[in-house]
């Protein structure tokens, strides 16, 4: 029978015998504040972004499903202020 491989590229099996080795997390991964990204957007509910309102697209950006750069009313210096903050976060997982 084939192991199973993850997404990781590791198959079970693998993992199976490098769970000495394998220390565990038992914390989460930090996410962006919704409120934090908010806070950095126009809050003028323009649509130019293509979402309903900035509440939205906050959630998207906090998601990793929009850029800064998707809010065409953000300033430059806000729109690099804010990928600033989204670089810290690890979206693929």
């Amino acid at each position: 029978m084939p192991s199973a491989v993850g997404s990781s590229g590791f198959s079970n099996d693998a993992a199976w015998e490098r769970r000495g080795t394998i220390t565990p997390c038992y914390t989460g991964q930090p996410r962006p504040g919704v409120l934090d990204i908010l806070k950095k957007l126009p809050r003028t509910n323009c649509r130019e972004c293509g979402q309903p309102t900035c509440m939205v697209m906050a959630v998207r950006l906090a998601e990793g499903a929009a850029a800064a750069a998707d809010c065409p009313a953000l300033a430059p210096g806000t729109a690099r202020q804010l990928d600033a903050y989204l670089q810290r976060f690890d979206f693929d997982r």
